[in-house]
């Protein structure tokens, strides 16, 4: 993964250190959330000394706030400015979301971590700038009405192989299931992106979930939307010199369409649908045993 070192810098002025500023950097470009076990597996370290300084200094300073999921933390990075030098000062990250909302930020905070190693979009500029200008999808395909980035693609983790071959490398989409009954979602996804994975051409859609309860149906659809669409790309005709010679089958630029799936082996805060959570504020926290978290 690469990044601009400039956000990170700036973030240690803050008082973070150059892993704290990091992983601040991370959360701040794809999840607005995060647990304490996100942060210990970024620095490599069990729970212990450091992810507790970590977080309490990132509280006192009033850049997180601690939501208490009945006992189990989660960390909402809250503070405007940590965003603006992310380069992305109107990110929805920092805004107050629903449960499955958050479960999902936090899903794809690991997917994150888990393949650090990609090369991602990180703002909403890079990836309508990628998709328009490098693999020359019309902008009616990736804005909304308000020529604003596409909801969809600004909520999923996206990411290519090869940076340095962005014209041709393949496209990877992470689609994010926090716990859904059905496969509803999914196909919106697919329905909805399918014009510009078409344009792409060379593309990953990876299904991350914590069951495996939606992973058949799930492929079977993927394959079903676009095994019409690669044997659309095929054109056969018959050449104009001559009736009896065989016929020629040509491909327009090849398509790459695959799917993956992949479990997430982590824990996560339970979706408590309607039941309230609540903002631990100093004396709540003051009162909490050390050490509790998600």
């Amino acid at each position: 993964m690469t990044t601009n070192p400039n956000p990170t810098l700036a973030l240690k002025c803050l008082g973070y250190t150059d892993r704290e500023a990091t992983f601040l950097y991370l959360v701040a470009v794809h999840s607005g959330y995060f647990l304490r076990r996100q942060f210990e597996h970024f620095i490599q370290r069990r729970r212990g000394y450091l992810s507790h300084h970590f977080t309490e200094k990132a509280r006192i300073a009033g850049h997180i706030e601690v939501i208490d999921y009945q006992g189990r933390f989660v960390y909402h990075l809250r503070f405007k400015p940590i965003y603006r030098l992310a380069g992305n000062p109107d990110s929805q990250n920092q805004r107050r979301k629903g449960d499955a909302q958050i479960r999902a930020r936090l899903m794809a905070l690991d997917y994150v971590l888990q393949n650090i190693q990609d090369h991602y979009f990180e703002t909403s500029r890079e990836k309508l700038q990628f998709f328009i200008k490098i693999r020359g999808a019309s902008p009616s395909l990736v804005t909304d009405s308000d020529q604003h980035l596409h909801l969809l693609l600004g909520a999923c983790p996206v990411s290519i192989e090869d940076p340095t071959q962005p014209a041709s490398s393949i496209v990877r989409f992470a689609f994010i299931d926090e716990g859904l009954l059905s496969t509803s979602k999914f196909s919106r996804f697919l329905t909805e992106l399918a014009p510009l994975l078409d344009v792409v051409g060379r593309f990953e859609v990876i299904y991350a979930a914590t069951s495996d309860f939606s992973f058949v149906d799930a492929e079977k659809l993927f394959r079903r939307v676009f095994s019409s669409r690669l044997a659309d790309r095929q054109q056969t005709f018959a050449e104009f010199a001559s009736t009896t010679k065989p016929t020629r089958r040509i491909t327009r630029v090849p398509m790459h369409a695959k799917f993956t799936r992949l479990l997430l082996r982590n824990s996560y805060p339970g979706l408590l649908r309607n039941e309230p959570w609540r903002s631990v504020n100093d004396s709540d926290r003051r009162s909490q045993p050390q050490g509790v978290s998600a």
